[in-house]
């Protein structure tokens, strides 16, 4: 319609608008970018990464490199691609069960039928336990339901738990006899942004964001999480 010629983005419903954009996005960065990327393969450059999402590139580059990048008009701004430090664990104190819950009358909910049936919840976090009792059952699976940026898990994992606390306080069953989570009926996937180390750059951060976008790697199918959650936070303005 002409009304919508200068909003390409309104059209649809949310799924086709969704996948409008991320059309959108991936072809400005296959316009632009190649010769970038093809410069910084030149000048010996690693870890070349192509951020679609934030049209940006993420790579490792030699001193030398940076200085004539940041001369190149097409280039706005050169950031350093920081590493963010993992939350830690948190150890309830001793309390009713569930109280949290039953103070934002989730039971109540949950009586009227909204448990977070059909809907689904990514972490972003330090990955998930896939096999705790609370969890397992509630994974979404396939090849379009994990994600780690850092190469180092091809399957859900967490070594320190707190990605596995978080989720489980979204999502979590009711093995041990009471639900923990608030949508005990959702599915969850998850990025795994921090490595083994407890560290996550800034541009895995990005690249995790961006692949729950489009998990699996096609617009045209609608496998985007309804819900996206991060409890951990930045450290200064820089990053």
């Amino acid at each position: 319609a002409d009304h919508l010629a200068n909003r390409p983005f309104q059209a649809g419903d949310k799924a086709q608008r969704r996948a409008a954009m991320i059309r959108a996005l991936q072809a400005q960065s296959e316009r632009t970018q190649p010769p970038l990327i093809a410069l910084m393969q030149a000048y010996g450059g690693a870890r070349i990464r192509s951020l679609w999402a934030i049209h940006a590139i993420a790579a490792e580059l030699p001193a030398a490199a940076i200085e004539a990048f940041a001369r190149r008009p097409g280039v706005a701004r050169i950031r350093l691609d920081a590493d963010v430090p993992a939350p830690g664990v948190v150890t309830a104190e001793a309390g009713a069960t569930e109280w949290n819950l039953d103070m934002v009358r989730a039971p109540e909910l949950w009586a009227l039928g909204y448990d977070g049936a059909g809907m689904v919840v990514a972490s972003m976090d330090t990955g998930v336990d896939a096999a705790h009792p609370d969890l397992a059952s509630r994974y979404r699976g396939g090849a379009n339901s994990w994600y780690d940026p850092n190469g180092q898990h091809a399957a859900p994992y967490d070594r320190s738990g707190h990605g596995t606390q978080t989720m489980g306080l979204m999502v979590g069953g009711s093995a041990d006899g009471t639900a923990i989570g608030m949508a005990p009926g959702a599915q969850w996937i998850a990025v795994k942004i921090f490595d083994d180390a407890g560290q996550a750059r800034l541009s895995n951060i990005h690249l995790g964001f961006q692949w729950l976008l489009d998990p699996d790697g096609n617009p045209a199918s609608d496998d985007a999480p309804h819900v996206v959650n991060n409890s951990w936070g930045l450290n200064g303005p820089d990053q």
